[in-house]
C-alpha cells in the first residue's frame, strides 16, 4: 500500500506545482510551500498513527473522549460563526472553517476519522452481543443524528452526503439484512429531499439559497448542457479543460486553466488541472493506484480477526473511495458541486492530514493482525 501511496504523492506534489505556477508567479512560493509543509505533517500523521495499536481507539474512554472533543469543535464553529466571524468565516455558504494565524482549519473533515472510530465500536460492540437489524440501526443512529446536527447547521450539504456514504459502506459489512439497508437509504433520501425544500423555501437566507442554486446549475447542465455563469461557471471551465485535454493530455505544465480561468483549480477541481494537461490516460492511471489502495484495505477487513479491526478498515476504506468518487464526478458534472476535496491531490491541510492518518490505522491493523 504504501508504494501506491508514495507515488501518488509524487504525482500530487507535480500536479500541484504546476496548478500552482501562476500564483507563484504572481503571489510568490509560500502557498505552495504551505502544501509542501501540509504533506509533511499527513506523511508524518501516518507514521504517528501506524504506531498506535488500533485496539486502544476501541477501548470505552476513548470513546467518550472522541464524543466531547467533536462537541466542543462543532459548538465553536457554531458559536464561533456569530461571535467570531473574522475566526470562523462563512465561505461559499458554509460556517464550516477555524481561522487562525493564517491557517484553517476544517473540524467536520477532521472529524470524519472519528466518526468512523465511533461507528466501529458500536458495531463492533453490536457484533459481539448478536444484535441485528433493527438494532444496529437504533444503536447508530445517536452518532449520525450528533454529528448531522451539527453539519447541516454548518450548511455544509457535501460534507453531510460524505458521512452517510461511510456509514453505508459500514452498515453493508455488519449483520444487518440488505432489505433495512434499503430502508435507511430510502429514509435518507427522503430526508435529503425533504432538507433540500426546506433549503429551497429559506431562500437566500443565511446564504443557504446558493445551494438549491447550485443544484440547479447542475441540473441544467445535464439536461441542457449549460451552465450559469455565476455559479456553474466552474464546472463549466472544468469539462473544457478534460475535454482539451483529450487521451493524452496537452503535456506537462502546459494548462491553461491554472491562469485564473478555474478559481478553484487547486482544491475541489485539483483534477481539472491534471486531466487537462495528463488526459484520460493520466487520469486512468491516479485511479488505477486509488482503486489498488481500496482493494488493499478491503481485504485487510476481510482478514482481520478482529471485528473492531474489520469495521475501522471498511470504514477507512469507504472513506477513501466515496471521497475519489464524489470529487471524480463533480468535476466531471455528474453531481452537483459539494466542495468535497480529492484525497491526497488537493490543496488543503486538514484533508491531507486526516487521510494520511486513516492509512496509518491501516498500516498497524496490518502489522497487528
Amino acid at each position: 500500500m504504501m508504494g501506491c501511496i508514495l507515488i501518488l504523492i509524487i504525482l500530487s506534489v507535480l500536479n500541484m506545482l504546476s496548478a500552482s505556477f501562476y500564483t507563484i508567479y504572481t503571489r510568490g512560493i509560500g502557498i505552495f510551500t504551505n502544501y509542501l509543509i501540509y504533506m509533511f505533517l499527513a506523511f508524518f500523521a501516518l507514521i504517528f498513527t501506524g504506531s498506535i495499536n488500533y485496539k486502544h481507539y476501541n477501548k470505552n474512554g476513548f470513546n467518550l473522549f472522541l464524543l466531547i472533543i467533536t462537541v466542543a469543535l462543532f459548538s465553536f464553529i457554531l458559536i464561533g460563526a456569530k461571535m467570531f466571524p473574522g475566526i470562523v468565516p462563512r465561505i461559499n455558504g458554509a460556517i464550516g472553517w477555524i481561522r487562525l494565524f493564517g491557517f484553517s482549519l476544517q473540524p467536520a473533515e477532521l472529524l470524519k476519522l472519528p466518526f468512523i472510530i465511533l461507528i466501529a465500536h458500536i458495531l463492533e460492540r453490536c457484533e459481539r452481543d448478536g444484535a441485528k437489524n433493527l438494532s444496529i440501526v437504533f444503536s447508530v443512529m445517536p452518532i449520525m443524528v450528533l454529528f448531522g446536527f451539527f453539519i447541516m447547521f454548518q450548511d455544509d450539504l457535501g460534507t453531510m452526503i460524505h458521512y452517510i456514504a461511510i456509514l453505508l459502506f459500514m452498515l453493508f459489512m455488519s449483520r444487518i439484512d440488505t432489505k433495512w439497508i434499503v430502508s435507511v437509504i430510502t429514509a435518507g433520501v427522503v430526508g435529503m429531499t425533504g432538507i433540500c425544500l426546506y433549503v429551497h423555501h429559506l431562500g437566500d437566507v443565511s446564504g443557504k439559497g446558493y445551494k438549491m442554486r447550485r443544484i440547479g446549475s447542475f441540473l441544467n447542465g445535464i439536461l441542457n448542457n449549460e451552465y450559469d455563469n455565476a455559479i456553474g461557471y466552474q464546472v463549466g471551465q472544468s469539462l473544457l479543460a478534460f475535454g482539451s485535454g483529450g487521451i493524452l493530455g496537452k503535456g506537462y505544465a502546459n494548462g491553461v486553466q491554472k491562469y485564473s480561468y478555474l478559481p478553484e483549480i487547486r482544491t475541489d477541481f485539483i483534477l481539472a488541472s491534471y486531466g487537462e494537461e495528463l488526459g484520460f490516460i493520466g487520469m486512468f492511471i491516479i485511479m488505477i493506484f486509488f482503486f489498488l489502495i481500496f482493494n488493499l484495505i478491503k481485504r485487510t477487513a476481510m482478514e482481520c480477526k478482529s471485528y473492531f479491526g474489520k469495521y475501522l478498515a471498511i470504514g477507512i476504506g469507504g472513506y477513501l473511495i466515496t471521497q475519489v468518487l464524489i470529487n471524480i464526478y463533480v468535476a466531471l458534472g455528474m453531481l452537483p458541486v459539494f466542495g468535497i476535496p480529492m484525497p491526497i491531490f488537493s490543496y488543503g491541510g486538514t484533508s491531507l492530514i486526516t487521510i494520511f492518518s486513516a492509512f496509518g490505522i491501516i498500516r498497524n491493523i496490518n502489522s497487528e493482525e
